[in-house]
């Protein structure tokens, strides 16, 4: 086998109905010189790595599979943080183990890769079967195929896969793998929605980008995932709070008009009309803090947290007055 040139990383945790079909993808790619799989094991209680190495003793391809194994459960970030470091290719691509690549991934990133040899990444299309989904994966949107321009890479990647941005994730993204460690863009551990942050700490430090306007990936939808674990959209936006204080705590002067309009959305994807409330008063500490650095919001949000609780504030204060007097009035009939 020739010099490792993609490593790819798949976390395994739970996924015993999706994981052999998963690796069935990598192993059918058209393109399969310098590949290299590494399947974190990452604990899980099922029989999903069972699966995963009766697969493997029955390869015969040349892609170089490998397995890692985790001492205990730490996480999805902690899964591909681990596939990170072990990577030997020059560039990484993250596959999620209930997912799977379309059988000309590696040939379409390959071809860019010779194309865009110093693009830093490349971003490809993705297929579901989630109808909500089908526009915001697609990359058939007025992208280049090429850009160096980093004031339009970071507006593009906070956009958050709205008409012109690119989807927010982690998998189905190539990266190369010396940018990353230069940059220190590691997913952090014990965190919900760790593609967010992910994604806002990519967009700061990118400077040359490509894309692949196929489609190389299959995303899959169901019901035990992390995202649609949650029983309220309460649950979801507590799990979120930490998230939105880190995203908000990464915000630089020269793009706080992006970064602005990207942790509007994420807490916009969370249901932010929730009842739980701490969840309000922690969104209402964040809209203020951004309002002192006199940063207004375009969403919704400010309608439905700031400017109702302002006028609360200011129809409290009119009724303490007339508290007060209520008060003397009955103190001075007490003393007659």
């Amino acid at each position: 086998m020739s010099d490792v040139i993609i490593s790819i990383v798949v976390p395994v945790y739970n996924v015993q109905d999706y994981i052999t079909e998963c690796l069935e993808s990598i192993a059918a790619q058209t393109y399969t010189n310098g590949v290299e799989c590494i399947i974190v094991d990452d604990c899980g209680k099922d029989n999903s790595m069972k699966k995963a190495k009766e697969f493997l003793n029955d390869y015969k391809g040349e892609i170089l599979f490998s397995i890692i194994s985790h001492e205990c459960n730490r996480g999805l970030s902690a899964a591909r943080n681990t596939g990170i470091m072990n990577a030997k290719g020059k560039y990484v691509l993250f596959i999620d183990s209930d997912d799977t690549i379309l059988p000309d991934c590696l040939k379409f990133f390959t071809e860019v890769t010779l194309k865009y040899p110093d693009a830093e990444m490349i971003a490809a299309g993705a297929k579901t079967t989630e109808k909500k989904s089908k526009k915001r994966f697609t990359m058939e949107k007025p992208f280049p195929d090429y850009s160096n321009n980093p004031e339009w890479i970071v507006r593009t990647l906070l956009m958050r896969g709205g008409r012109n941005g690119i989807p927010v994730t982690a998998w189905n993204r190539l990266v190369k793998k010396e940018f990353l460690l230069q940059h220190q863009l590691f997913f952090r551990e014990g965190l919900m929605h760790e593609d967010e942050l992910w994604n806002f700490m990519l967009a700061q430090e990118l400077s040359c980008i490509a894309f692949c306007k196929h489609d190389t990936y299959f995303y899959r939808t169901r019901p035990q995932s992390i995202i649609t674990s949650y029983r309220t959209k309460d649950e979801r936006a507590l799990a979120c709070l930490p998230l939105w204080y880190d995203i908000l705590g990464r915000f630089t002067p020269e793009r706080q008009k992006e970064q602005t309009h990207s942790l509007w959305q994420i807490i916009n994807d969370a249901n932010p009309s929730c009842y739980d409330r701490k969840v309000r008063k922690n969104t209402r500490e964040i809209l203020w803090k951004l309002v002192k650095k006199n940063i207004w919001p375009t969403s919704y949000l400010i309608f439905l947290y700031l400017i109702p609780f302002i006028f609360y504030i200011k129809f409290i204060r009119k009724q303490i007055p007339k508290l007060s007097k209520i008060d003397t009035t009955a103190y001075n009939c007490c003393i007659s």
